[in-house]
């Protein structure tokens, strides 16, 4: 079995190899600290299993939509310290087989693994009883990201405000009150839990 593991922090590199090799002693791990040395590696050979921090430079839902292109059948592990009820369910609807916090102790990284290695997808019970609670109340969780809560004119104002553009200055644009668009900016760090125009893109790179 051979696995990648993409992660920007040598300690947790090597730790999440140690947990493997415990766990599955004839696995050939490699490991890999860039995102687009990672990409090469998909392109040009196999691997069984590929787990991956989303929190690396670069990375984001495309990320794992480009993995399942270009590596046809190898299973996604995301294994993040990302925010696990704002990436899981986005991570697996852009075609991760399973999200892990890495807040989560070895134990279960291997009970991970072995799920999704045999083709299940892998959720915490958090998120099962998020999910859960979600059908329950006949919300579409296959769609769930959290950019969908943003209204047409909100996603207008943050492309404005994510190309430098003061709030005067939009709502000049869009014929607009000043405390209107203050209002939709609100709106939008509220729903995608951010504090600031920088927080704003990374979230917006992270979650397309």
């Amino acid at each position: 079995m051979k696995v990648l593991v993409i992660d920007g922090h040598p300690l947790m590199r090597s730790a999440i190899k140690r947990e493997i090799k415990d766990h599955k002693p004839q696995a050939r791990v490699t490991l890999m600290a860039q995102l687009d040395q990672a990409v090469e590696a998909i392109e040009s050979q196999f691997f069984d299993l590929i787990i991956i921090e989303i929190g690396i430079p670069g990375a984001g839902m495309h990320t794992i939509r480009e993995i399942r292109t270009i590596g046809h059948s190898s299973k996604i592990l995301v294994y993040s310290s990302m925010c696990e009820a704002t990436y899981a369910l986005p991570s697996v609807s852009s075609g991760a087989h399973g999200f892990l916090s890495k807040e989560v102790s070895g134990d279960e990284l291997r009970i991970a693994i072995d799920m999704v290695l045999d083709s299940k997808t892998y959720f915490s019970k958090a998120i099962q009883e998020s999910l859960l609670s979600q059908v329950i109340a006949n919300v579409n969780v296959s769609t769930h990201n959290p950019l969908q809560m943003l209204t047409s004119r909100e996603r207008l104002v943050v492309h404005l405000l994510l190309e430098g553009k003061k709030i005067r200055t939009i709502a000049e644009m869009l014929a607009l009150k000043e405390s209107t668009v203050s209002t939709f900016k609100a709106n939008v760090f509220k729903k995608l839990q951010v504090s600031s125009v920088v927080a704003l893109s990374e979230k917006m790179e992270m979650l397309r």
